[in-house]
């Protein structure tokens, strides 16, 4: 008996310090990549100290053009875009940054897939665990799944999603497209998609309570940030109920909320978009120049409302 617990002790023993040495080595690596998504995002939590940040899923990746921010409005801008991640992944993000500073503007790009629909937010954390130690972090981990605070005992655990994109990212980085977090798609939709229905064409979105409490949580964390929230140009349209819970709360702390979703200057324009949810690199030329006339007029009114009170 006594040799079969020395046994389990030791193998608990070796376990954890291969658990540990992993972490080491994983850590080591991700902070010194040589390009590629994690150089990027290490660049996005840990450095950057641009004037405009923009947030949000690939539509917010794909359709901010940086440079016209900048040549329009004078002001330093970094596009944070992430695909397939939203709000929950945002807030987290949100806090490591205003840990460092407050940009002067925020743009958060609205997306209902991943900011507003009922769904499963548990998905949304992976990215997040390299930065579990954060006490804002882990926060927003035991909002969403406090169970998950078992399996980072593990520190391994933290890694084993992105294991692949950080050697990858050491040994053959992909060298990022476009500048400042920006990536140009330089191809057009074909003709037949511009046919289809409005997205969620007559169908009601539910809104999820967590991910609604997350964004109440950013906008009265904001600070001295100008936080703009916006929706951008989709190929057919969308279901304009579907942005109401973020309509709503916009209202309700005098938010602005810039929407585009059926501007007839994008809508069915197949030249605009590289699929039915993306701009190419023309439409989100097009579409940043006309943000940022919009952008400046709340800008020069939000400068203007103190000397117009006295």
């Amino acid at each position: 008996m006594r040799k079969f617990i020395f046994r389990v002790l030791l193998f608990l023993a070796i376990m954890f310090v291969v658990d540990r040495l992993v972490d080491i080595s994983m850590n080591y690596l991700a902070s010194h990549p040589k390009g590629g998504m994690t150089q990027r995002r290490n660049y996005i939590t840990d450095i950057c100290k641009e004037d405009v940040l923009i947030f949000g899923s690939s539509r917010a990746h794909y359709h901010y053009n940086p440079r016209i921010v900048t040549d329009s409005l004078g002001m330093t801008c970094f596009n944070c875009g992430e695909n397939a991640m939203g709000i929950v992944h945002f807030y987290a993000w949100w806090k490591l940054i205003s840990q460092r500073y407050h940009p002067q503007l925020l743009i958060y790009e609205v997306t209902p897939e991943m900011d507003i629909r009922k769904g499963d937010n548990y998905e949304y954390l992976w990215r997040l665990r390299n930065h579990y130690e954060n006490e804002d972090v882990r926060a927003v981990f035991e909002k969403v799944e406090p169970k998950e605070k078992w399996k980072m005992v593990s520190r391994m655990y933290r890694y084993n999603s992105t294991f692949t994109e950080i050697a990858a990212d050491i040994i053959h980085p992909m060298k990022e497209q476009g500048s400042n977090g920006f990536v140009a798609v330089n191809r057009t939709v074909k003709p037949k998609y511009a046919i289809k229905h409005p997205k969620y064409d007559g169908k009601k979105i539910i809104p999820d309570t967590l991910k609604m409490g997350f964004f109440e949580k950013m906008i009265k964390e904001m600070g001295p940030t100008q936080l703009i929230l916006v929706a951008s140009p989709y190929l057919t349209g969308i279901n304009r109920t579907a942005f109401d819970p973020i309509r709503e709360m916009s209202q309700k702390y005098g938010v602005p909320f810039l929407d585009y979703s059926n501007d007839s200057t994008y809508l069915r324009k197949t030249e605009y978009f590289y699929d039915s949810n993306h701009l190419n690199a023309t439409g989100a030329e097009i579409f940043t120049r006309n943000l940022v006339g919009e952008i400046r007029k709340i800008m020069d009114s939000r400068q203007a409302a103190p000397h117009d009170k006295q």
